[in-house]
């Protein structure tokens, strides 16, 4: 039975990080595309001490941080603005990168 339960959630895992397209979302380009680099850095390290790190986070906290964002449950004029425009799977892939 757990073989089960975990194959099912290995396959899940999996589901999540292709796109629509059948292309797995390549996280490093999201984060050039979408401009978190410009105060997260290329790795999660912040450009300056008023913004987060994020390489010290997990990936489960990140994408949850920026699901709330997005649903407004979280408040910041900058970050609510950002994830605003991201899709499920460009959340996941975000996520994944920083928190490696």
């Amino acid at each position: 039975m757990h073989k089960i339960v975990f194959r099912i959630g290995l396959l899940g895992a999996a589901l999540g990080l292709v796109a629509c397209g059948g292309e797995t979302l390549d996280g490093a380009a999201l984060v050039q595309e979408k401009g978190c680099v410009a105060c997260h850095g290329v790795d999660g390290k912040a450009v300056a001490m008023i913004y987060p790190n994020l390489n010290i986070q997990w990936e489960e906290y990140l994408r949850k941080q920026l699901i709330a964002y997005r649903s407004g449950e979280r408040q910041n004029a900058i970050m609510g603005a950002q994830a605003m425009s991201l899709t499920d799977d460009e959340i996941r892939a975000l996520a994944a990168h920083y928190g490696q």
